[in-house]
């Protein structure tokens, strides 16, 4: 019978590997990576003596594992190190212990095996299998490798010291304890690093390469990739003593409920137990309730060789230790001067103790790359060079990724029939010994790391655990099991071979001295919001010459762009800005909560699986622009000016500047090869720019209320009052916002007293009780704003040499605070994009290349229009009884918690801007709406309600995404525009005006980047 399944097996990999190899080529078509066939002559200039200016050639932040092997390693090579590690004492960790058979393999390849000496470190050959009271033998194939070549578990910190002493033996190593607390940045490269030494003194050290490797909780990883940290569980560690595992020389792996167990020996007497717990939320250990978690719920799991030692362990005073076990696939931004590596870069599981094994793999790479190099000092051409760094790792990083995040998630128990059959069917398919187990165990060691090989015992797994279910009878309920069994196996696999296989960005050639374009300004910037100023920031900081003109640079007060999603907070992160919410302040905003008709639910962001300053964020719009615009004006190369922009400067259908009146009333002109419009929502220059077709759904009053407090702190309050809502959100410690939604586009008059006997008598009733009396205070304190709410759809009329952004380009209804969210992803989408050009000149090619910015900007901007748009006409009052049963269904469909209240805040925080999960949500509510109207008895009324209803909401949503673009929105790779990339750089002569070939390099690297 397993035969049968092997053949089945056998078919099944063979079709997800070709499914696997064609999703993955599909990836490679699509991101712009560079040529691994850079020749190394040309990314070199050598001086005179052939070194490089400086006493240091290396710095190197951190000194764990893959920092103290990195140090030995090029100091080994003849280069000069400097490692600052924040702490030289013996670190004491709980994970770090396990050094696979590929890893050792690595360790001698760099000479480091000696490490492993004289710290009581035990060989390791295999695992042993746990399930139901049955185990299997899972041995390392190590058949053909000399006998001393097996796995190797010690105590971390003894394995850290024994590489720190081999490093700071070389002469030409320095090893130094400091923190270090920034990067040195200058135009866009990094030239070293600012450290504080042990005593206390700041200094700064510079080097022509830095290489970061400060771990898992590295404060510098930010400005180098683009972290998306997951935390799926956390590691209860204890130590055993006195007793032996049941096959010597062996790691155990149990599998039990909630999660697996795992032992291994750390020293000839000790015994490490991991005890894996899924949540982010553990019992206490100071208040006794993990010791009482581990004695009542893990010990009857254990085997019983152990069990009289898991209990003392467990009773013995400050032996129980705990440690998140972190996931964050490798998503580089290659940067001039700067390299990031280790669990800095990219984690994974640590289930399978595969992170040293990266790491040491990650070294040869590096070394390899480095060693034909002796100048490093061309930051930019080193930086293009090192960009197959992240290309050549991929082997051994994406299968062991791969292989530690899926077989966590196949380890763990589940209330899914699918996964309780998946996990016992990779529990037989183990068994079966042979190819079977082999294929796997090699994997898993590392000595062979073969992605092909991981998706062929992947499917083949799943194959056999359904032939398992199929036979001898295969009843309806087993068949569909199967079914559900291959169809999340694939899942599985293909979300964690795509978070493993993160290609890199080819962006890191920066504006340098001999490579600047004629004329004083590259880029005029027209409005300095929002989006001007941070646009103006993101393109300075990159070493462009920016022209910003704004029409008043006193500080704005406004009534709206006070609410920051959390995904604009993380894209303030990206573009190095989120400091600007620092001293304002701002309020941390974790969700809303949603008022009907006298009951109410809370809606909360999605932010587990992010770092804990991740949140929404509410302040004074105007502190929030004036510190943007501060950090802008500090670059050198940025000129910000007050003036009003009168009209753009064309010629020949091309925009070659503006025109513009200075304070003191002088009409200049400013020239530039770009100009980017974000003059705001009253633009009187994107006429030239687009199709602009504005609609003024509503107006929103607003006022501020004091000396109260939200029911729900840090939450934003949506009341669904009639005739449409109202809005609560903190903007300061002391201050409350209050925005009141009034359809149309006539308001009650301010001035006369009709808008404040309007709050009082048809909006204040509605108000929640803990809000009534400050709200009836604000309106006779008298500070009673309106505004109209603009939505205008982004219908780009492309123009050579100019280009439009933010609320100029496109608007949605303010009710869910996307705008500045829109605006700043725009901003990072824009920066990517013209990273690679050192020449603006060609206006006519440059436009055709930054038509794809009209389409990559579609996921998250359409996504967020869309619902903005949808739920203000949901969350409005209306006489027909289908609006009024869709209002209710989609209040009630939030209430239902889980995936239906997740799903919606999570496009609604920018966190998740899928399109289709817009649409699958927006139906469901419609649906659920439905469901109610005909359970129990569907009289004629209710089914024509219930059809009123379907239709209702589709005249809602299919306009707005028919304004959006249907194909820009769902299939944005079938745009042409999508694949367009940057002009080839040409290099004009100043003299003649001829034309010169394209330099050697940047061909080489456009042709294969943008094909």
């Amino acid at each position: 019978m397993a035969y049968q399944y092997i053949v089945g097996g056998v078919i099944a990999s063979l079709l997800g590997f070709v499914f696997l190899y064609n999703s993955f080529v599909r990836r490679l078509k699509k991101t712009r990576i560079s040529s691994m066939e850079f020749p190394v002559e040309t990314c070199v200039k050598k001086t005179g003596s052939g070194e490089v200016v400086g006493a240091t050639d290396i710095i190197i932040v951190g000194a764990g594992v893959a920092g103290a092997a990195l140090a030995y390693t090029l100091g080994k090579d003849g280069r000069r190190v400097h490692a600052i590690e924040r702490e030289l004492n013996q670190p004491d960790r709980i994970a770090g212990e396990a050094l696979l058979p590929g890893g050792y393999v690595k360790l001698i390849e760099l000479g480091l095996e000696d490490c492993v000496d004289e710290i009581d470190a035990q060989r390791i050959l295999g695992y042993d299998l746990y399930k139901d009271g049955k185990s299997t033998k899972i041995s390392f194939p190590l058949e053909k490798f000399q006998s001393h070549v097996a796995g190797r578990n010690f105590y971390n910190g003894r394995f850290v010291q024994k590489l720190r002493e081999k490093a700071a033996s070389l002469p030409n190593v320095n090893l130094e304890q400091g923190t270090v607390t920034s990067l040195l940045e200058e135009n866009g490269t990094i030239k070293g690093v600012y450290y504080k030494t042990k005593s206390g003194q700041e200094l700064t050290a510079s080097a022509p390469l830095t290489i970061v490797c400060d771990g898992g909780f590295s404060n510098l990883r930010r400005s180098l990739c683009y972290p998306k940290v997951d935390i799926p569980s956390y590691f209860v560690g204890l130590v055993l003593e006195n007793c032996k595992l049941p096959h010597a020389n062996y790691g155990a792996i149990i599998l039990e409920d909630p999660s697996p167990i795992l032992f291994y020996p750390v020293t000839s007497t000790e015994i490490r137990c991991l005890v894996d717990v899924p949540s982010q939320k553990l019992p206490s250990v100071s208040g006794g309730e993990m010791a009482h978690f581990l004695k009542n719920v893990i010990a009857p799991k254990i085997p019983p060789e152990l069990h009289t030692a898991f209990i003392s362990a467990v009773e013995k005073q400050n032996n129980i230790r705990t440690m998140a076990n972190r996931t964050m696939p490798a998503a580089p931004l290659p940067t001039p001067g700067a390299l990031l590596i280790g669990d800095a870069f990219n984690m994974r599981h640590p289930i399978t103790g595969g992170g040293m094994t990266v790491a040491l793999s990650d070294v040869v790479v590096i070394r390899d790359l480095l060693r034909p190099l002796h100048n490093l000092g061309n930051a930019s051409a080193v930086c293009r060079y090192l960009e197959s760094f992240y290309t050549l790792r991929k082997p051994m990083a994406s299968t062991i990724n791969t292989l530690a995040d899926t077989l966590h998630k196949l380890f763990s128990a589940s209330s899914d029939p699918a996964m309780q059959q998946m996990q016992q069917a990779c529990f037989g398919y183990l068994s079966l010994g042979g190819v079977f187990s082999n294929g796997l165990s090699s994997l898993l060691s590392g000595l062979y790391p073969r992605p092909s090989s991981l998706a062929f015992h992947f499917f083949a797994m799943a194959v056999y655990g359904a032939g398992r279910l199929l036979l001898p009878f295969p009843s309806p309920n087993r068949m569909w099991t199967g079914a559900k069994l291959i169809w999340t196996k694939a899942a599985a696999a293909t979300s964690s071979s795509s978070s493993s296989m993160v290609s890199p960005m080819e962006n890191c050639v920066k504006k340098t001295g001999n490579g600047e374009v004629a004329g004083s300004t590259d880029i005029i910037i027209v409005g300095a919001g929002v989006a001007g100023s941070a646009l103006a920031y993101t393109l300075g900081k990159d070493g462009r010459r920016v022209h910003v003109i704004e029409r008043d640079l006193s500080e704005p007060d406004r009534i709206v762009g006070e609410l920051l999603q959390p995904g604009g907070y993380l894209k303030l992160i990206e573009l190095g800005l989120e400091d600007c919410v620092d001293c304002i302040d701002a309020q941390q905003v974790f969700g809303y909560a949603l008022y009907k008709d006298g009951k109410n639910t809370r809606l909360s962001y999605p932010l587990e699986k992010f770092h804990s300053d991740v949140a929404g964020r509410s302040f004074h719009n105007g502190r929030f622009i004036q510190r943007m615009r501060q950090k802008a004006a500090s670059l050198p190369n940025v000129t910000l000016e007050q003036g009003t922009v009168t009209s753009l400067l064309e010629e020949n259908a091309t925009i070659k500047g503006v025109q513009f009146k200075t304070k003191g009333g002088q009409e200049l002109t400013a020239y530039a090869p770009l100009t980017i419009v974000c003059d705001g929502c009253f633009s009187n220059l994107r006429r030239s720019l687009c199709y602009p077709k504005v609609d003024v759904p509503s107006c929103f009053v607003g006022l501020v209320l004091e000396n109260c407090e939200l029911p729900h702190a840090n939450h934003g309050h949506v009341i669904l009052a009639d005739p449409s809502p109202i809005l609560f959100y903190p903007i300061s410690s002391t201050e409350i916002r209050c925005l009141v939604d009034v359809p149309g586009q006539k308001v009650p008059s301010v001035s006369n007293g009709e808008m404040a006997h309007y709050l009082k008598t048809v909006v204040a009733p509605q108000i929640p009780s803990e809000l009534y009396t400050a709200f009836i205070s604000a309106i006779d304190k008298g500070n009673i704003r309106s505004m109209p709410n603009r939505s205008m759809p982004a219908a780009p009329h492309s123009t050579p040499g100019a280009l439009l952004m933010g609320d100029a380009f496109n608007m949605r209804h303010p009710l869910t605070g996307g705008g500045m969210t829109v605006a700043l992803s725009d901003i990072v989408v824009l920066r990517d994009l013209l990273r690679p050009l050192h020449d603006l000149y060609d206006a006519s090619t440059l436009c055709k290349s930054l038509e794809s910015f009209y389409t990559l900007r579609k996921p998250v901007a359409s996504t967020i229009n869309t619902l903005a748009g949808a739920l203000y006409k949901v969350f409005s009052a209306s006489p027909d009884p289908a609006r009024k049963e869709m209002r209710q269904a989609c209040f009630d469909y939030l209430s239902l918690g889980g995936i239906f209240s997740n799903g919606p805040i999570s496009l609604l925080s920018g966190l998740n801007p899928r399109p289709i999960s817009l649409v699958l949500h927006f139906f469901a509510v419609a649906i659920y709406g439905v469901g109610r109207l005909l359970l129990p008895f569907p009289s004629p009324k209710r089914i024509w309600t219930g059809a009123k209803l379907i239709s209702g909401a589709s005249g809602i949503i299919f306009p707005i995404i028919k304004a959006e673009g249907v194909r820009q929105m769902f299939f944005p790779v079938t745009m042409p525009a999508y694949y367009r990339g940057p002009p080839v750089h040409w290099e004009n002569e100043e003299n003649n005006g001829k034309t010169q070939k394209p330099h050697k390099y940047l061909l080489l690297s456009q042709t294969n980047l943008y094909q």
